[in-house]
């Protein structure tokens, strides 16, 4: 693998950034990580962050909220986007206000449950040779999406109880 070139000045520094910038977007902190690999010196690297920000180029609430709605539309949950918002370099503050905006108990509830209907039959498709096998399984795929263990639990018990088509047929 080649290395990379250090950057040295302030211009190189901002045709870099608009560069990444203009393949995709990044927090403030994920660009900064990106100078750092290229041996730009902090003082430099604020300066280019400062003028990408007045500029509007670069906005972490903005960059933190369609993140959010992005991964929702990909059905995962408030746990998992957390982690994905703090491996982008999302600053924490923004984190708990965007999600604090975004998810209430009842709609992280909500949203698992209707996700559970959505893949309801890919778990009623396998016969079950231990009882409440089902149900496990349907409890570890919402969690691993990243939903709370009580949204899980209770989206488990609303689909998969009192369900005649769950019974066994011998």
């Amino acid at each position: 693998m080649k290395k990379s070139k250090p950057l040295q000045d302030e211009a190189g520094a901002y045709r870099y950034a608009l560069w990444l910038l203009g393949r995709r977007p990044y927090s403030t902190g994920g660009l900064l990580e990106k100078f750092r690999i290229r041996s730009l010196p902090d003082a430099i690297a604020q300066t280019v962050i400062e003028k990408l920000t007045v500029k509007k180029f670069l906005n972490d609430k903005n960059y933190a909220e369609s993140l959010v709605h992005f991964k929702i539309g990909q059905n995962w949950g408030p746990s998992k986007i957390r982690t994905a918002l703090y491996q982008k370099k999302v600053p924490r503050e923004i984190i708990d206000q965007t999600m604090k905006s975004t998810y209430s108990s009842e709609g992280e509830a909500q949203q698992a449950l209707e996700l559970l209907e959505r893949q309801k039959q890919r778990f009623l498709r396998k016969k079950e040779k231990v009882k409440g096998q089902r149900s496990k399984q349907a409890f570890g795929f919402l969690v691993r999406k990243g939903y709370s263990l009580s949204a899980a639990r209770l989206a488990v018990n609303r689909v998969f109880s009192y369900n005649s088509d769950l019974l066994n047929e011998e």
